[in-house]
């Protein structure tokens, strides 16, 4: 019923046009494919109404849709260009990672030479995975890979100076009677970092006046040794999603008797944190 989600944004401030509003509304069907004419046609009256335009004679920049790490591929990064030109063969910065454009697929997954603005890519050639939202800048190598180091050692710093010992989901509520915490610290992995943000959100709403849920740390791919070195320091634990730990981040979290979670299903997870959390809670 389009008339009902219409009444209903209404309540979130969206007034759309057919009700007297300036936000303009289409009604398609991803099925059928109706409409979609009508909905291209009003986004290119808005943007000629607008003026929006972009200069695709200069360096490129955009933003992070989404990352992950493939295992043949290695990092894949989907860009969305807004400004400039992306090339094969581009030097950028993009979050915490320099790298240069190895090649560049469109969303059927052909091969592209080149992306102006408004066009959605995906780079391989980055040196790591993103995250969603991260600006994305075309620039000279040396000084990419200059901004990369700097902004990988302020990283680094603010994990260092994390100092506590590792623990498990089920020690919490014993810490907490004894007043030695009130937030529950999470290392968050994921295969995908569009999920990886999806629990962290979703974990983190969990949080109440008593006890919070803290992020130490979230990233795409398997679970390795620095995680659990970082574990350890932080009395965090490690909760994965869709993915496994290596074999000597296993072993090494054994030895130091840390909880590595695993989960395929997001509502479990925040099941058995909210458990924690309520273990936690004052009688």
């Amino acid at each position: 019923d389009s008339n009902r989600v219409k009444q209903e944004l209404l309540q979130h401030s969206v007034n759309v046009e057919d009700f007297g509003g300036d936000v303009l509304a289409s009604e398609i069907s991803a099925k059928t494919g109706a409409g979609i004419d009508d909905l291209l046609d009003k986004v290119l009256f808005q943007a000629e109404m607008l003026e929006l335009k972009a200069n695709p004679s200069r360096d490129a920049a955009g933003t992070v849709i989404e990352a992950q790490l493939d295992v043949g591929k290695g990092p894949v990064v989907s860009v969305l260009v807004q400004k400039g030109t992306l090339r094969v063969g581009d030097s950028f910065i993009c979050g915490m990672y320099d790298g240069r454009v190895r090649a560049m697929l469109d969303e059927r997954g052909n091969t592209v030479e080149e992306a102006g603005p408004s066009i959605p890519v995906q780079v391989l050639g980055a040196g790591g995975v993103p995250q969603a939202g991260d600006t994305f800048q075309a620039m000279d190598a040396d000084k990419a890979a200059e901004i990369a180091g700097n902004r990988s050692r302020l990283d680094r710093e603010k994990q260092l100076r994390i100092r506590e010992r590792g623990a498990k989901l089920g020690d919490f509520s014993a810490m907490a009677q004894r007043g030695q915490l009130s937030t529950l610290p999470l290392v968050i992995k994921g295969d995908v970092d569009g999920s990886v943000q999806a629990i962290a959100d979703s974990l983190e709403q969990l949080g109440t006046s008593e006890v919070q849920v803290e992020i130490i740390h979230r990233g795409v791919g398997a679970i390795n040794e620095s995680d659990v070195l970082l574990a350890q320091t932080a009395g965090a634990v490690i909760m994965g999603f869709r993915v496994r730990p290596q074999p000597a981040a296993r072993q090494e979290a054994e030895r130091s008797d840390l909880e590595i979670k695993v989960y395929d299903v997001i509502y479990e997870a925040v099941d058995d944190v909210r458990a924690a959390l309520e273990g936690m809670l004052e009688p």
